[in-house]
């Protein structure tokens, strides 16, 4: 008999010390492993600008929002008019190649292979220098901005793989890569007065993501899945 009360003291001190073992630091065998983390985020382009140096009518736009596009490919074609007949009316050599020169600036190339991302001016519009016409980005990668708590930040490391799913199709994976860590907080409160608080401050986490088959849209919301951090 009192073998058998001894056997149920032990169980009985067993399983007390499994509800208390996140207090006492002690992780027993059917305890379940803490999941992986998993951050959100919103897929961003790394869009390359096509600004124009010249002023001038737009005469030809022959490119459209999506469209793909390859380096020397032409954009725009601005009219040059006003500088050809000023490179006619030119006497003086050195103005002469100046004019030249600016007259190259009336077409504009892509300088990427690519797809065109925005196109905020339309022909018959005057262009002003500096003005940008168009944007360009390389979308076979993609760059992810995640948002990661401080408590959770020991398992994030630049290098670290990820596998990105994204909400329209979560059965789809992509796979990334961590290209850097904020050094700041975002969306600080004012007052980070206790533990728990400061606990809680957002860092952003910046990755960039393969996209080879360009199923991936810039804009997308997705959830990050990191892999485990090597210590």
């Amino acid at each position: 008999m009192r073998a058998w009360r001894r056997a149920s003291m032990v169980l009985l001190a067993a399983i007390g010390l499994a509800s208390s073992g996140a207090c006492a630091g002690v992780t027993l065998p059917w305890q379940t492993a803490s999941t992986a983390l998993v951050a959100s985020g919103t897929l961003e382009a790394d869009e390359t600008v096509i600004a124009t140096r010249v002023s001038g009518a737009i005469k030809e736009l022959p490119v459209r929002e999506g469209d793909a596009v390859q380096p020397g490919m032409l954009l725009v074609r601005i009219d040059d008019r006003a500088a050809r007949l000023a490179v006619r009316q030119a006497l003086d050599p050195a103005a002469r190649q100046t004019f030249e020169l600016q007259a190259e600036d009336f077409e504009l190339r892509s300088p990427l292979a690519g797809v065109v991302t925005r196109v905020p001016a339309h022909v018959g519009e005057i262009a002003f220098p500096g003005q940008v016409l168009l944007a360009v980005a390389d979308l076979s990668r993609l760059d992810l901005t995640l948002y990661v708590r401080l408590a959770d930040l020991d398992q994030v490391r630049v290098g670290q793989a990820i596998e990105v799913t994204p909400d329209t199709d979560p059965g789809r994976v992509f796979h990334g890569v961590v290209t850097a860590v904020n050094q700041e907080a975002e969306f600080t409160p004012r007052n980070v007065q206790t533990r728990a608080d400061r606990l809680n401050l957002v860092f952003g986490v910046r990755a960039q993501v393969d996209n080879v088959d360009g199923w991936l849209k810039p804009g997308m919301p997705v959830d990050a899945t990191f892999a485990a951090a090597a210590r």
